[in-house]
């Protein structure tokens, strides 16, 4: 037997023990990790293909400058697949101009429009953002300041009037 076969089947030795010991502590967890040893062992077993996927993973986990231990690990596998692209992430909405709910409670309805109708369609975003009045995301397709003004009044009246008929 070589050194090399002895260290593998100490190895293997050592993952029974510490399967052994999962299994005094948590059985559901020692009778999975088996389950899906053999699952992989079998699949690995009847496909080429998946056993030298496994052994494309294990490449990229072993520390740079460590070198295959024998002719099994070598074994070659097909280039890593390029990940696509993640789609670029939106820049953060900005702070918003003011805070409709204090406008509404000093100036009223009449104030807090012409407020708003004084913003851009992004100004009015990012108080939409920064209130949470979207939590259905209804405003993402409105294009015109106007719609936007519109539907930020509704939900501002809205949320001062609940409960107001209790009054």
């Amino acid at each position: 037997m070589s050194s090399d076969e002895a260290r593998r089947r100490v190895e293997y030795q050592a993952v029974g023990g510490a399967l052994a010991r999962l299994d005094a502590k948590n059985p559901q967890a020692a009778q999975l990790i088996a389950g899906l040893a053999n699952v992989i062992i079998e699949e690995a077993e009847r496909s080429s293909r998946f056993a030298g996927a496994l052994t494309g993973v294990l490449d990229t986990l072993r520390p740079v400058g460590l070198e295959a231990d024998s002719a099994a690990d070598a074994v070659p596998t097909a280039a890593p697949r390029k990940r696509e692209s993640t789609p670029k992430k939106r820049a953060a909405r900005q702070p918003g101009a003011f805070d409709p709910f204090v406008v509404y409670r000093e100036d009223g309805e009449q104030g807090l429009a012409a407020r708003l109708g004084q913003l851009s369609v992004d100004q009015l975003r990012d108080i939409i953002a920064e209130q949470e009045l979207d939590t259905r995301k209804e405003t993402g397709r409105k294009r015109k300041p106007e719609v936007l003004v519109t539907w930020i009044l509704d939900r501002v009246k809205a949320s001062e009037n609940k409960g107001s008929v209790f009054r």
